[in-house]
């Protein structure tokens, strides 16, 4: 089993060691690196390992998901993970874990394995659902970090550029709805989020709403998102965005969560 992993990038600086170095110590080494550069100014190319599995591809894109079409159109693995610049592995054996546990299942369709998340901004382990669900698909879907696609499913379809925060999101419903894809869940940290990226800035709010809203009415009956709006509204689901990304709060607000849904 090969993998490969996309790291889109612009004047990331340092950051980008910290993904190149992460990925080096992979203790499972049959994977490729494409890193799609926007045209970086500040020298931070220069943290791309000297090894033949590592390929830049240089050139001016439309965006952050411009870029990964752009990337995923160079594609030679078996099983693709998008991984940001500053975002890291959960550890050092992540890939020979996923392999095995992949391998063993001997898949033949089109899938999406998934795992937890490692918030650096919370400083907490966030579990990933165990198990994909309609319900679940409106408001809790995996960390895009944490979500490796079967290669055929990244090769079927391009992200949506119209979306300029929410095209993951389109991508894995359309596999969940239309693709019939089939969904694993690996229970184990898969990355470590640094955070605090372009979606998650605060000028950026009412637009990330806008598309997750056109997004649900595209794949979501409407009696779904009704429900969900009401079970989001009685559980005082903005309450729990702060407190789940909160530092002092976030490790606590996990630890109920995963005690409740025991």
């Amino acid at each position: 089993m090969k993998f490969t992993i996309i790291t889109v990038c612009l004047n990331p600086g340092e950051a980008l060691a910290r993904t190149m170095d992460s990925i080096k110590e992979q203790t499972y080494k049959n994977y490729e690196v494409i890193i799609k550069d926007g045209g970086s100014t500040d020298g931070s190319v220069k943290y791309v390992p000297s090894d033949f599995r590592f390929r830049v591809i240089y050139g001016d894109d439309k965006g952050i998901y411009d870029a990964m079409n752009i990337a995923a159109k160079e594609i030679l693995g078996d099983v693709v993970l998008f991984l940001n610049a500053g975002d890291t592995f959960a550890g050092a054996d992540v890939l020979e874990k996923v392999s095995e546990k992949l391998t063993s299942l001997a898949m033949k369709g089109e899938y999406i394995a998934y795992g937890d998340t490692f918030s650096l901004l919370a400083n907490t382990l966030v579990k990933t659902k165990a198990k994909i669900t309609p319900v679940g698909c409106y408001n809790n879907i995996p960390c895009h970090q944490a979500t490796l696609y079967s290669a055929g499913l990244i090769r079927s379809r391009e992200y949506d550029t119209s979306y300029r925060i929410r095209a993951d999101y389109d991508m894995f419903l359309d596999c969940f709805f239309n693709k019939k894809a089939e969904f694993i869940y690996l229970d184990m940290p898969i990355c470590v989020y640094e955070g605090g990226g372009f979606s998650e800035n605060k000028k950026n709010r009412d637009r990330d709403k806008a598309e997750h809203e056109e997004i649900v009415r595209k794949y979501i009956p409407l009696k779904t998102r009704v429900l969900c709006r009401i079970r989001l509204i009685l559980t005082m689901q903005k309450l729990r965005a702060v407190l789940a990304k909160s530092r002092l709060f976030g490790g606590a607000y996990e630890k109920i969560k995963r005690a409740v849904s025991r």
